[in-house]
Order: C-alpha cells, then sequence, then structure tokens
C-alpha cells in the first residue's frame, strides 16, 4: 500500500498539487517514517511550495542514507542553490561527480555554485563541458551563457545565445535571457522581452531596473527615466546605478549622487562597487570637484582590480601589455607590399588611436559617407590572428620568421577568417572601415594580411588621453590593472605609442595622422584632407554626424556612447587641466617625450 501512496503523491508532484501530495506523504511516513523514498517526494513537493529550507533538511536526511546514490546529492545541491547556500552547494555536487563523473545535472550545478562562489573561471570550465554534452538543454545553455558574461567573452556570449527561444523558457529563465542579450549587445531581442516581462509581471522591479540601463545605454534617456518612475522597492546597487546614470544625463548631477551614496554602504559584489564608484567619479567630474572624482576613482580602480583577479585562474593576473612582445625586428620585405588576389573586398582602413583620443567622434563622421561602412569595436582581426597563430610552426617570439613563411594559401584562409567575422556584425556595401583603437599594436599582422590597407591615426593631448582612460570604466578585462592609476596609465600610453613608432620603421604602412584637437576646433578643413588621402570627397552628412548617432537604434560600442550624440565640440579640450595637481612629476616625465613629439605643452 505504501509504494502506490508514494505513486500517487508523485502524480500529484507531476500535475503540480504539492500541498495534496504533501499531506499524502506526510500519511506515509506516519506509519513508515525511515522511508527516503518518502522522505525524498516530501521535500520535493515542499520545494515545490517554496519552502525551501525545511525541503533541504530532507534532501540532507535523505543524502546521508543514501550516500552512493548520485542523484541523492544532486538534490541536495540544488536545493542548497535554491537556499542561496552555493559553499553547501559545492560540497553536494563535488560528492555527485565523485559517483557520477561528468553527469550533465552534476556538472551544471557544480557550475551554478561556483558562480555563486565567484569561482568565474572553474564554473566556466564545468558549464563549457555541460554545454558540450547538452547544448539544447534551456537550463544548461543559460549558466553557460551566464559565465561567459561573468568573464566578459561577449563575442561568444553572442554567439551562445543564437536561436534560443524565449518563448519555450519559464519566467525566471526569461529573465536571465533578456540581461545575457543586454550583455552580448542583442538589444532590440532585450527591449522585447523585457516590455514582454513587465506586462506579465508589473511588480517585477529588478527587470524594470535592468531595462532603464539597457535604454540608457541606447542614449533612450527620457525612456529610462519614464521606466525608473515605476520602480516601487529597493533594488540596492543597481537601481542606484540606473538612477544615478540618468539623473547624471538630465543634468541633474547633485539628485544623481543622493542616490549613489546610501547604496555604496552596504557589502555589494566587487565589480558592482566598482560600477558604482565609477559613476561617483563622474558625477563629481560633472560637478567640477577633482579631488572628490579621483577620491572615487581611486576606490573604484581598487574594487575594479580586485573584481579582475576573481575572474583570474588562482588570481594571477596576465603581464599587462604582454602582446607588445610581439614585433617586428627588422624590415618587412617588398614582397609583403604586393596587392592579395583574392575574392575578398578592398583592404580595410583602421582607425586606431590610444584609447579615448576620439577615435569614436571620427569614426561616426566616417560612418557619414556614403561609401564607407564602420565596423564599430569588434574583434574581427583578433579572429584572424588567432587563426595564425594556431598554425604549425609559429613561432610568437620570432614574428618576423612566423609572418615570412605563410603560404598564400594560408593568407587567403585568414583573410577569409577575417571577413566571415566581420560580417557577423555588418554587411559592408561600401570600403570597410574598422576601427578598434588598440588594432596599432597589431601593425604586422594588418601588413602582411592587407597589404593595400590605409590607416588613420588620431592624436590627442597625452594627459587627456591618460586622464580620460583613468576614469573610464572598461570592464574587467580592458584596462583593470593598466589604468588603475594616472602614473600607470602614463606608462601604458608610452609603451603603446613607442611601441608604434618602432614597428613603422619595419613594416609599411601608408598612414593619415590627425589631432582630435585640430578635429574639434576645425572640422572641415581636416575632414577634407582626411577625405582626400582616401580618395573620396566630403559628405555633408559627415559633419551633422551625431544626428544620426542619436537616431541610431543599435548601440555604440565604446565607452564614449554618451558624447557621440552631442555636436562636435572642443569642451573635451585640455580637460586635463582641471585635474594638473593630480598629475605627479613622474607621470609628466613619463609623457614629456610624446608631448613635444607632437607637439603638446604642459602649461
Amino acid at each position: 500500500m505504501t509504494q502506490v501512496q508514494l505513486d500517487q503523491a508523485l502524480e500529484l508532484l507531476q500535475r503540480g498539487q504539492a500541498k495534496e501530495a504533501e499531506a499524502l506523504i506526510k500519511r506515509v511516513m506516519a506509519v513508515t517514517p525511515d522511508d527516503v523514498a518518502a522522505i525524498q517526494l516530501l521535500a520535493l513537493a515542499l520545494a515545490q511550495q517554496g519552502k525551501t529550507e525545511p525541503a533541504r533538511a530532507l534532501f540532507d536526511i535523505a543524502a546521508q542514507r543514501q550516500p552512493q546514490a548520485p542523484e541523492a546529492w544532486i538534490n541536495l545541491g540544488n536545493a542548497c542553490l535554491e537556499c542561496g547556500d552555493p559553499a553547501g552547494a559545492d560540497h553536494a555536487f563535488q560528492h555527485a561527480r565523485s559517483l557520477a563523473g561528468e553527469d550533465v545535472a552534476a556538472l551544471l550545478g557544480q557550475g551554478l555554485a561556483w558562480l555563486g562562489l565567484r569561482r568565474f573561471v572553474d564554473a566556466h570550465t564545468v558549464l563549457a563541458k555541460a554545454f558540450a554534452r547538452e547544448p539544447e538543454a534551456a537550463d544548461v545553455r543559460l549558466a553557460y551563457a551566464q559565465s561567459l558574461s561573468e568573464l566578459e567573452r561577449f563575442d561568444e556570449l553572442a554567439q551562445c545565445l543564437v536561436g534560443v527561444d524565449a518563448a519555450a523558457l519559464n519566467i525566471d529563465q526569461q529573465r536571465a535571457l533578456a540581461w545575457l542579450w543586454a550583455q552580448a549587445g542583442s538589444d532590440e531581442h532585450a527591449l522585447v522581452l523585457y516590455q514582454r516581462l513587465l506586462a506579465a509581471m508589473p511588480a517585477d522591479d529588478e527587470s524594470r531596473v535592468r531595462l532603464a540601463l539597457l535604454l540608457e545605454r541606447l542614449n533612450r534617456i527620457d525612456d529610462a527615466a519614464n521606466v525608473l518612475r515605476m520602480v516601487t522597492s529597493d533594488t540596492g546597487g543597481m537601481g542606484a546605478l540606473a538612477s544615478a546614470r540618468v539623473l547624471r544625463r538630465q543634468g541633474q548631477v547633485e539628485q544623481a549622487l543622493a542616490h549613489l551614496l546610501p547604496a555604496l554602504s552596504p557589502p555589494m559584489p566587487l565589480a558592482m562597487q566598482a560600477q558604482l564608484r565609477f559613476e561617483q567619479a563622474k558625477c563629481h567630474d560633472a560637478c567640477g570637484a577633482a579631488d572628490e572624482a579621483m577620491a572615487a576613482l581611486a576606490l573604484a580602480h581598487g574594487a575594479s582590480g580586485k573584481a579582475f583577479l576573481e575572474r583570474m585562474p588562482d588570481n594571477e593576473p596576465p603581464a599587462v601589455l604582454g602582446w607588445l612582445q610581439q614585433r617586428m625586428q627588422a624590415r618587412a620585405p617588398e614582397a609583403w607590399n604586393v596587392p592579395v588576389e583574392d575574392v575578398q573586398p578592398v583592404d580595410p582602413i583602421f582607425l586606431v588611436g590610444f584609447p579615448r583620443s576620439g577615435t569614436t567622434l571620427l569614426e561616426r563622421m566616417l560612418d557619414g559617407h556614403r561609401q564607407l561602412d564602420v565596423l564599430d569595436e569588434r574583434p574581427a582581426l583578433e579572429v584572424a590572428i588567432e587563426f595564425l597563430r594556431g598554425l604549425p610552426r609559429w613561432n610568437d617570439g620570432d614574428l618576423d620568421e612566423s609572418l615570412a613563411m605563410l603560404t598564400p594559401a594560408q593568407i587567403t584562409h585568414a583573410r577569409d577568417v577575417y571577413w566571415r567575422q566581420v560580417r557577423r556584425y555588418l554587411q559592408p556595401n561600401g570600403r570597410l572601415v574598422d576601427k578598434y583603437p588598440l588594432t596599432m599594436t597589431r601593425l604586422p599582422y594588418v601588413a602582411r594580411l592587407f597589404p593595400q590597407a590605409q590607416w588613420v591615426l588620431l592624436l590627442r593631448h597625452p594627459c587627456d588621453c591618460v586622464l580620460s582612460c583613468h576614469m573610464q570604466a572598461f570592464g574587467m578585462n580592458g584596462g583593470a590593472l593598466a589604468f588603475a592609476s594616472l602614473d600607470s596609465t602614463a606608462h601604458t600610453y608610452a609603451a603603446v605609442m613607442s611601441w608604434w613608432d618602432t614597428q613603422r620603421m619595419h613594416v609599411p604602412a601608408r598612414v593619415h595622422v590627425l589631432r582630435y584637437e585640430d578635429l574639434v576646433q576645425a572640422p572641415v578643413a581636416e575632414l577634407e584632407a582626411l577625405m582626400a588621402f582616401l580618395s573620396l570627397s566630403v559628405e555633408q552628412a559627415q559633419l551633422a554626424s551625431h544626428h544620426a548617432s542619436a537616431a541610431r537604434m543599435r548601440r555604440i560600442n565604446t565607452p564614449s556612447y554618451a558624447q557621440v550624440i552631442q555636436p562636435i565640440n572642443a569642451g573635451a579640450v585640455d580637460r586635463w587641466k582641471r585635474y594638473r595637481a593630480h598629475f605627479n612629476d613622474e607621470t609628466l616625465a613619463t609623457l614629456a617625450p610624446w608631448l613635444q613629439r607632437y607637439g603638446y605643452g604642459v602649461e
């Protein structure tokens, strides 16, 4: 009779009648209190009703009584996750994996536990295994996508989410998917799903705040403000961040700070601390409070650096600018100048400069030309370089020999890899402008693969570049260490610009150089000179590119997304002088050769 009753209880659970199942199981357990199957079913019934702690206690009993049953430990691990106990879940899933090996449910649970424990690299490793085994399982795919998001591998994240059917997911999974789509830059998908979620759950303030953050990122400030007006509950650091960003951009800086400061008191993840502190610095900067801005930046970079280390195996950071060790030692042979004959478009124009030099402004002006199409900070060239570095006999330590040994077929293949990546984001009708500022540190690769390429190098006062990079939240994988202080940023600037200068002595390149200050003060003359270099004429739309940027529906993929919807102006020229007291003698000495070389003064 007992087994019949348990079967009936299981049917009730499968129909969603957890309360009735609970009552029936308790009647069974009044007679056989030690029946492990009954204990597990009762735990499931309680979990289905949201009684997570009593359910976990019962799953724990079941696991102790069936220590060799992996499913018992998996159930316990999942219960721990529901209770917000990733350490307990980690312990349970370790047991499950020791019994079941690479079982997908155990891998998934272990990965989720490690995400909760902020062991992001470990989580990614096990979730990648789970995803390889069951790529169509929604829970596996979303967990793997979360690990990619935490590691800021956004291009892989976008690929992971291709083809996901939101309608087939439950509400919690849809909420996770909407945020992951936003992180991956799939903005339209995210916007539609957020609207659907909020229509179904009007009280979901967390989704409302995330929608507001996305709208602000798309420069839809009024829409973001309207969404935030409907938030009625405390949404913690993320809510404060959204409110502060929108208020600052509406010119209400004091109100923005009033939202930020209380949110900075409670404990929170390091990455969120960093975001709030960077926003605080922007608010102080907008008020002209240089000392307060620098104090906030010190805290922001401190939290950002620690968050970066959380994402490194064994907390060992990579060498800052380590890739600059890849360089030519001798002049490239004349054969490199011969055009590659294949079916691909004409070689690109590479728009480069040290970060925060104004490349986004120039990008928008070039994108206003009907015969040019801009690829906006996408790593197409890096994917082609990874292909090259995977070839037999490739030697990063001897770039001269490695590039020289490439066969015509390998060069053609690498170019194909590049253009396939480009077409993931853009179907160019005109000549491609590949805007990725630090592609300037890939000059030998470009010279080998694209001998007819042209370069546009934008310079800006080195002190303004250094200040702006230090003030910017580039993300955990970009600038977390190199831009941590004005001094480290100055050394980064010197290293990058020195690399460019020495490599240009060895590698042929057709380069047009212009200065940001000249561009904003005499845009017509500078644009005419640039377009002549490109053998094109100026079009009027290029001088009003901010209108097109403001009307653009897809995101501007750069930290300067808020500035480029403004008309061309010289407001950012010599901004660093407000922070002159924070540039010590060592920092200025590091920059002095570049100030002289590019014709800038210190005072």
